[in-house]
């Protein structure tokens, strides 16, 4: 959330609103001055903060406050929001001036965001203009209300724009409309090329986060009967929608042979919208996405026989099925089947290459990952369904997933840290602190704990307790009144007893449907039913039942849209796998899915990679690739409700 200092360097001149003309004695640098902006244009943010905080010990007001400022902008960008927090709290506001008080609400603000605290953000950024003055209202300054009268100095409204975006955009969800608004108010203000282009990225990672339905209704704005007359800001809007509805749309999400229909939208929009922003960089790259095609010949590298064979049949059969169901048959890649049990997988897959293979997919387990990575040289992109972390480093895997020498390395995997991770993010972004932690006295429940603490404490959490469970229902309610013993939460004497819940506001829990319609009991019975639960998709068994799963009521957990049937696509398909593997089917639910966008994502992996502010909306998650080639996938969130899952944003 760093928010460039380039307008600090004035901040002296702007906040104490001097005149600018020859003889105002504030236009006078000294040198001590001119050293710390020399350090805030060299980067050297905390030394520059540094440098601040003795001239404010030095200065008398008002020029000690803006010094005060100055240094606690360059601590936010040194990213040390403690220290920016701990000056802000130094200052008497009765005695700032107005523009200081308006600069100061702003550098509270991006405290705030620093903290992950959206809400208290905005706090601070509607002090900035009067109160009936509505959020929605303030969009560009030449085209502010007369009654909002602003008192944040006109050179620093791009911050205010770039700092209420990201406030935005942390409330997660369709805010993200809004954080567009302000991006969009933001660019009209902007005039340095680099921050122009970084900020249309920023408008595009957003929109790619809103759904096509959103940007569809979104659209539909008061007035776009008469295009021409509309205010610039608001055709310039809708040119950003109708770009990202033609990348949403399904025709580029169901089949992998859409590229000549997308370059026709394209060239469609650009004849529409001469003149759009968009146009100056990000049109030539999603260009590039219509370039993108299929191999001719897939290889993929499973396998069939022992331990894993479940799992690499459900990933096989799911595979095929979004083959079959690709739209221009005579068109579609060869693929090839090579079972791995009992091969060298070096061997294996100079083999299919020979053979003529264009992308490789797999291998499935992780020793064999491991091993295809030690090759120094990869001849054909691909896409692996396990991580290397065990067999090489992230920098080696970045340096051959980048290599010119070496075909592109992609790894893709429905690995639980991943779901850990963000299950924390999401008890944390709903305001809570204090978290337990209840997971199976398993090698898996091990990593998910290990995951939940270490994401929960980067996020500034406290975890509070943490205790296993078996499968054995005595010792699980041993578990669960240890934990309710550990945090201190106990039955409530009187409805106003908050002390009773001071221990823990939150659980975080993976556990798989049996364990977990015993567990919640138990919560309920030891006083703590009331205690919000966050859980991992393991959760639920994928088949709806609300007999057996009324006993999670109220559970919050992430899953990905094939299990929760989020379209009608999803749903289609999903029921031809359960009529077609009726008995193998439901224990691999989420493998068929993963099968079915390891074979959806090939043609756009090059292009995610290339964009990582980019998604691609697949049954397994919301899905985008790092710059080592990893497959990231964003969850779908849900809430049991009456033993049935309801997806809500």
């Amino acid at each position: 959330m760093r928010i460039k200092i380039t307008l600090y360097i004035l901040v002296g001149l702007i906040i104490a609103g001097c005149q600018t003309v020859p003889d105002s004695p504030l236009l006078y640098v000294g040198e001590d001055e001119q050293a710390a902006r020399a350090l805030m244009a060299a980067g050297r943010f905390k030394e520059a903060a540094d440098k601040y905080l003795r001239m404010a010990d030095q200065a008398s007001q008002p020029r000690a406050y803006d010094h005060m400022l100055a240094a606690a902008g360059g601590y936010l960008d040194a990213e040390e929001p403690g220290s920016a927090e701990a000056i802000l709290a130094r200052i008497d506001t009765a005695k700032w001036t107005t523009q200081q008080r308006a600069y100061g609400h702003l550098l509270t603000a991006r405290v705030a965001l620093a903290k992950q605290r959206p809400e208290e953000a905005f706090v601070s950024l509607e002090k900035i203009y009067s109160s009936d003055c509505r959020r929605e209202e303030i969009h560009v300054p030449s085209h502010l209300p007369s009654h909002c009268n602003p008192d944040l100095p006109r050179l620093l409204w791009p911050d205010f724009f770039r700092t209420r975006s990201l406030a935005y955009a942390g409330l997660g969800g369709n805010n993200a409309f809004n954080a567009v608004r302000d991006r969009i108010a933001l660019d009209m203000l902007l005039t340095k090329a680099p921050e122009i282009e970084a900020n249309h990225r920023a408008i595009w990672s957003l929109l790619s986060s809103l759904s096509p339905s959103f940007l569809s209704h979104a659209y539909l704005w008061p007035g776009a009967s008469q295009k021409k007359t509309l205010p610039l800001r608001v055709r310039t809007l809708q040119g950003w929608l109708t770009l990202a509805s033609i990348i949403k749309h399904d025709v580029s999400k169901k089949s992998t042979r859409y590229s000549d229909t997308l370059s026709q939208a394209l060239i469609s929009w650009r004849k529409r919208h001469p003149d759009h922003p968009a146009g100056q960089f990000l049109l030539e790259e999603l260009a590039e996405i219509a370039r993108d095609k299929l191999p001719v010949h897939i290889a993929l590298l499973l396998p069939l026989d022992g331990n894993f064979s479940g799992v690499a049949t459900a990933i096989h059969d799911g595979f095929l099925s979004a083959w079959l169901r690709d739209n221009e048959d005579a068109d579609r890649p060869t693929i090839t089947i090579h079972n791995t049990v009992g091969a060298d997988i070096q061997t294996l897959y100079s083999e299919a290459i020979d053979a003529g293979a264009e992308f490789v997919v797999g291998p499935l387990d992780k020793p064999s990952v491991a091993r295809l990575t030690k090759l120094p040289v990869l001849p054909q992109p691909t896409l692996t369904l396990n991580h290397a972390a065990d067999g090489i480093s992230g920098s080696e895997l970045k340096a051959k997933t980048t290599s010119d020498a070496s075909a592109p390395l992609y790894q893709f995997t429905l690995a639980p840290e991943s779901e850990a991770k963000q299950i924390a993010e999401r008890a944390r972004l709903d305001g809570h602190t204090r978290a337990a932690i209840l997971t199976p006295e398993t090698q898996w429940g091990q990593r998910m704990e290990d995951a939940f603490t270490a994401t929960w404490q980067q996020l500034g959490g406290a975890v509070v307790d943490s205790q296993g469970f078996s499968e054995n229902l005595e010792e699980i309610s041993t578990s669960v009144q240890q934990l309710v013993k550990n945090t201190g939460h106990r039955e409530p004497v009187s409805e106003d007893d908050d002390s009773a819940h001071k221990g823990m506001d939150c659980i975080l829990m993976a556990a798989f449907p049996r364990e977990a319609r015993q567990l919640l009991p138990q919560l309920k019975f030891h006083y703590a039913g009331d205690v919000p639960i966050y859980a991992s998709s393991h959760i639920f068994s994928g088949i709806v039942d609300p007999v057996l799963d009324q006993d999670i009521d109220d559970v919050v957990f992430g899953d990905m849209p094939w299990v929760l049937q989020d379209s009608q696509d999803a749903a289609t398909l999903r029921s031809a796998v359960m009529a077609a593997w009726p008995e193998s089917a439901p224990k691999y639910l989420r493998y068929y899915a993963l099968g079915i966008d390891a074979y959806r994502i090939i043609p756009r992996l090059k292009g995610l990679r290339t964009r990582n502010f980019e998604s691609f909306k697949g049954e397994t998650g919301e899905l985008s690739v790092d710059s080592e080639g990893r497959v990231n996938r964003t969850l779908l969130w849900a809430r049991i409700y009456r033993g049935k899952p309801v997806i809500f944003p």
